[in-house]
């Protein structure tokens, strides 16, 4: 069973490990932000955005990914540092990918989208 919640946004703890970008401005009007989480198979996923969930359910819905491997005309966008070469779905762990975890994980942020959906946010 999935477990789906939410929290109020605090930059000390809540780092945005994916490559979509988010909004970063400061809290001027006193409305929350949200990071999103979802733990499933003792993997628990932070998100930013709904955008980031979708994303990411977009990544799991591929039974066969493409070579992770960078075109060498695109490595300067990505820097020099390890980290930065990698992309989101690379620093992932590989046994999400197996096929029973992988419906799982399906699931679950099919679950996540609407829960949150259904709570008011917005993609």
């Amino acid at each position: 069973m999935a477990k789906i919640w939410k929290e109020e946004l605090d930059w000390s703890r809540h780092q945005n490990k994916m490559d979509a970008p988010v909004d970063r401005r400061p809290n001027v009007n006193f409305v929350p932000k949200w990071v999103f989480f979802v733990r499933v198979c003792s993997f628990t996923f932070e998100f930013h955005s709904l955008k980031q969930i979708e994303e990411c359910l977009e990544y799991y819905s591929q039974k066969i990914h493409p070579s992770s491997r960078i075109p060498w005309k695109e490595l300067p966008l990505y820097g020099g540092d390890q980290s930065e070469t990698q992309r989101w779905y690379e620093r992932l762990p590989m046994y999400l990918l197996e096929e029973p975890k992988r419906l799982k994980v399906m699931k679950a942020l099919s679950a996540a989208l609407q829960q949150f959906e259904a709570e008011g946010f917005k993609r």
